[in-house]
């Protein structure tokens, strides 16, 4: 108690006090000596001003006034002992200690948790505060540090009920905000209800600059078939440039181990790898520095998992179409393959009862072809396209479009027709677009200024050649020649070049008209080797944004320099980048030396030569560079050209000698599309027309080839081994990459690091006893380690034994929750198997479903993780909003702990009841000791001892 006082309501009743002496003692002094003096009358007058003085008090309204400590008052810091948190240790706890030495004057009860994954309740409330800090700093108890859950730290707070007084009660959440289990905003409401405020302290962390972690592996994105080589993409991010030591692992066998430098940020490594067996094969990549601080993240887990997919549905336009193709299909290869003519009633009305199947094959079909087929999501009938979308982008499918002629006309595309495609479904799915096109194109004109060009006009000429040269270059400028996708660029030639124009929009007219009207002259020899090499390398630079990329060289072919080295540069440009060219020969007789020299060139630059009269000039220039547009048609025997060298549908093919960019077999005529942007071309025909091109759509592969496969066009394509490997490598390669079967079980499962929820979703006759049993298996080196029932809760006080599990259930699928919800934590990094299966009253299994997940190491170690929408610190002071509370603004002063506590009770104690009682029964008293004579007690004693002893006498 402490701040005692005494109030007066009325204090100048306390004057009484002078009339009430006077009053009480005047009677009494009149009184002779002898009588006033006698017990009595003394008793009589104390009793008498005693009673006065207790009026007094009563009327004037005394009231007494005091402080007492609230020791009510409760505060638990929840401290984030995690180890992202590590690297702020020592600002944290400076922070835990200021807390408790401002709490420990004022009657606080405080107690700490710690948490990481789970919590410690390390320090129980105590109004000993002083040794709080050592209890904290001496824990022998700690939480599991490898991940961050906020959501459970408080919730632990309540669910445990470790506040004695909730309405008066604080919780003080010390973290880096980084939480990687649950969300926090999603309890805070339930904490709140019971009068607890939170208030929230950023603690920031950060790791040491030094540190490189393993990101992702890239698997795939198609089926990966036994024994074919593949590339496995392992993402590091380094946080400074690094000598690092990769290596890959397959089913814990080390399969692969380099060294390579690192630069600063992200980076994906590929590294070749090929499997030897089906199944199950756990991937785990690891990264090794010298010096790593952090060694949590050098290691990731995922998997792939290789099955034989080998269920074929062919769709034909005309019966007996696919013959060939399936024969070709069947050699040695176990296809299981069905054939329906795409109007038969009796195909597959829906994309799940596609799913029997692993890929579709349309084989010249077109989209009027299609029929319309109820669609019982939407209630309405759809285009057979429809269900098609459905069952490659969500189920994942595999889709092979294979191209074909009109059964009446051969000149009319049937499958590819772009009357027929435009806007449909059919048409998006594709890799390749149905429409009229125009290949764009890259041009350099190399314009020979030398002394020979310059002299004077020719026999035919009224104009020196170089003059006319110009004149041609210019006159290709007009639109029905060139397109404004076009480029050009101009450079002269005589001992040196010069690149006049660099290579610019066919749009910028002005410009390249300037440049061309600016070539004079120039007395020199025709040097052809560096120009060539110049415009090589300026037209590689174009990438993919033309189709077609040429050089023309206007000369009258007088070459000075050795024939040896430019042609070496024309026939190298063309095998590597495709890059042709041709020779407009000003003044060039046939078989003189030069049209010899200019006729080698040419064919080695896949060109023509061009030696027109004055006349011709203009007229053999446009022909050069006008592109037809592409027909949907095309009658021409080529051999295809590889454009992507590492895909592996033509790793193992054979090539020409003389090309190792093509293909040994022909085909005799392709349908023309254009590729789309995001498209991969493996095969291509002149102008980098696609002649095979795929892609991932949604969950599935699309592949489109562009001539038939009915023994037309593809006759010897067909027929050769090297057409035959090819069409079984894409057949393989668009099969899903996970069984895409139907089941009746169907499943969502939510991950958030460890925690997982899995929804279940499928019909039960609970009355007739059917029910789901579930187990989830720990995965090690391709066989199951250790099941875990997901049928039963593991013991969840076992917090030893759950720290050393791979993994335990916290919400069992049971009866109670009509075996439709199951919650688990997973923690042990690596490949887990789910097995879910139906069961009837007396056991029989009635569906099974299985499946895989992969899990890395914790949301804690990644570092580098992508941004969250609200950052660590909003988000806590968002929560303490939340949580009626503060975010702490100065750690080393944390005032808005303290404020909104009541630390003193105020009290009032108001005797005038009392005193009135006392006034009554002392006046009664005072009446008593007036008429009455009584002996006090130690009179009554004393007389009673001098009886005691006359009888002793006597």
């Amino acid at each position: 108690m402490f701040n005692f006082k005494i109030h007066f309501a009325h204090p100048w009743f306390l004057l009484l006090f002078i009339p009430a002496i006077v009053l009480a003692l005047l009677p009494h002094l009149k009184l002779s000596k002898r009588y006033r003096r006698t017990r009595n009358r003394i008793t009589s007058l104390i009793l008498h001003l005693t009673v006065m003085t207790l009026a007094i008090l009563t009327l004037s309204g005394m009231v007494f006034r005091y402080n007492e400590t609230n020791e009510k008052n409760e505060l638990i810091l929840l401290v984030d002992v995690s180890d992202t948190q590590e690297t702020a240790q020592e600002k944290r706890d400076e922070f835990v200690q200021t807390v408790l030495l401002d709490s420990q004057y004022d009657g606080y009860r405080v107690g700490i948790v710690t948490f990481g994954f789970d919590q410690e309740y390390v320090v129980p409330l105590t109004g000993d505060v002083e040794k709080v800090y050592d209890k904290y700093l001496s824990a022998t108890k700690f939480p599991d540090t490898s991940a961050t859950n906020i959501a459970g730290a408080l919730r632990y707070v309540k669910d445990n009920e470790l506040f004695q007084n909730p309405e008066t009660s604080k919780i003080v959440l010390i973290t880096d905000g980084k939480q990687t289990d649950e969300d926090a905003n999603s309890v805070i409401r339930s904490i709140v209800a019971d009068g607890t405020r939170v208030d929230t302290a950023y603690i920031p962390s950060e790791y040491d600059a030094t540190d490189m972690q393993v990101m992702d592996i890239v698997l795939p994105d198609y089926h990966v078939n036994v024994e074919e080589e593949c590339e496995i993409g392992i993402t590091l991010q380094a946080a400074q440039p690094d000598v690092a030591t990769v290596e890959l692992y397959d089913n814990n066998q080390l399969v692969y181990s380099d060294t390579f430098e690192i630069a600063e940020g992200n980076k994906t490594l590929y590294l070749p790898h090929t499997f030897a067996t089906e199944g199950l094969h756990e991937i785990t990549a690891s990264v090794t520095i010298a010096g790593d601080p952090l060694e949590s993240n050098n290691e990731y887990t995922t998997y792939l998992f290789l099955e034989n997919y080998n269920r074929i549905l062919i769709f034909e336009h005309v019966e007996g179409e696919s013959t060939a193709l399936v024969e070709m299909l069947n050699a040695d290869n176990g296809y299981e393959i069905d054939v329906m003519n795409i109007k038969d009633e009796g195909i597959p009305k829906t994309a799940k009862e596609l799913c029997v199947y692993d890929q579709i094959i349309l084989n010249n079909i077109a989209y009027d072809d299609m029929q319309l087929v109820y669609d019982e999501t939407k209630e309405e009938q759809v285009s057979y396209d429809e269900i098609l979308n459905t069952y490659v982008s969500e189920y994942g499918g595999g889709l092979f479009t294979v191209g074909g002629s009109d059964e009446n006309n051969p000149d009319i595309a049937h499958a590819y027709n772009k009357d027929d495609m435009k806007g449909t479904t059919y048409q998006d799915m594709l890799p390749v677009q149905i429409i009229n096109y125009t290949p764009p194109l890259g041009v350099v004109f190399i314009i020979d200024r030398s002394g020979s060009m310059g002299n004077g006009a020719n026999e035919d000429m009224d104009e020196s050649p170089l003059e006319w040269a110009k004149g041609a270059v210019l006159t290709c400028l007009e639109q029905d020649v060139m397109s404004e996708r076009d480029y050009v660029g101009i450079m002269t030639l005589d001992d040196e070049y010069e690149m006049i124009l660099p290579l610019t929009p066919r749009t910028q007219e002005d410009k390249i008209r300037q440049a061309v009207a600016s070539i004079k002259k120039a007395d020199g020899n025709t040097i052809y080797s560096n120009a060539i090499n110049r415009a090589g390398i300026a037209l590689r630079t174009l990438g993919g944004l033309v189709d077609k990329k040429h050089i023309i060289v206007v000369s009258d072919g007088m070459v000075t320099d050795t024939d040896t080295e430019y042609e070496t540069l024309t026939k190298g440009f063309y095998e590597q980048d495709g890059i042709t060219l041709s020779v407009l020969g000003v003044g060039i007789k046939e078989g003189s030396v030069p049209h010899e020299a200019m006729t080698r060139l040419t064919e080695l630059g896949h060109g023509r030569l061009m030696c027109p009269t004055a006349s011709q000039l203009i007229t053999e220039m446009r022909k050069e560079l006008k592109a037809e547009e592409i027909k949907e048609v095309n009658y021409e025997t080529f051999n295809p050209y590889i454009n992507i060298s590492t895909s592996p549908l033509v790793q193992d093919l054979a090539r020409l000698e003389t090309n190792k960019n093509q293909l040994n077999v022909t085909l005799d005529g392709f349908y023309g599309v254009k590729a789309r942007t995001t498209a991969d071309v493996v095969l291509m025909g002149e102008y980098d027309v696609p002649i095979y091109a795929q892609w991932k759509y949604g969950n599935g592969m699309v592949g489109s080839f562009m001539c038939d496969l009915n023994q037309g066009w593809s006759s010897a394509f067909m027929n050769d081994v090297t057409g035959q490997k090819f069409i079984d490598n894409v057949v393989k390669n668009l099969m899903p990459t996970n069984n895409i079967r139907p089941n009746d079980i169907e499943i969502i499962l939510k991950e958030d690091n460890y925690t997982n929820k899995l929804s279940i979703n499928t019909a039960l006759k609970t009355e007739n006893g059917e029910k789901i049993e579930g187990s989830l298996m720990y995965m090690q080196d391709g066989e199951v380690a250790q099941t875990i029932s997901l049928n039963s809760v593991g013991d969840l006080k076992d917090v030893e034994g759950l720290r050393n599990s791979p993994a335990y259930v916290t919400l069992a699928m049971a009866e109670n929750n009509n075996y439709t919800r199951c919650e688990f934590v997973v923690k042990k990094q690596g490949v887990y198997k789910f097995v879910l299966k139906k069961l009837d009253k007396e056991g029989n299994v009635l569906e099974t479903l299985e499946f895989y997940k992969a899990l890395a190491y914790s949301e804690e170690y990644n570092i580098y993780g992508e941004e969250e929408e609200i950052d660590p610190e909003t988000m806590l002071q968002d929560l303490a909003k939340r949580g009626n509370g503060a975010a702490i603004e100065d750690l080393e002063n944390p005032r808005e702990i303290f404020e909104g506590f009541i630390t003193a009770l105020n009290h009032e104690f108001d005797p005038r009841f009392l005193f009135m009682i006392l006034a009554l029964t002392l006046f009664l008293a005072d009446v008593a000791v007036r008429k009455f004579k009584f002996k006090w007690p130690h009179e009554l004693v004393r007389e009673y001892k001098e009886k005691k002893q006359k009888k002793q006498e006597k």
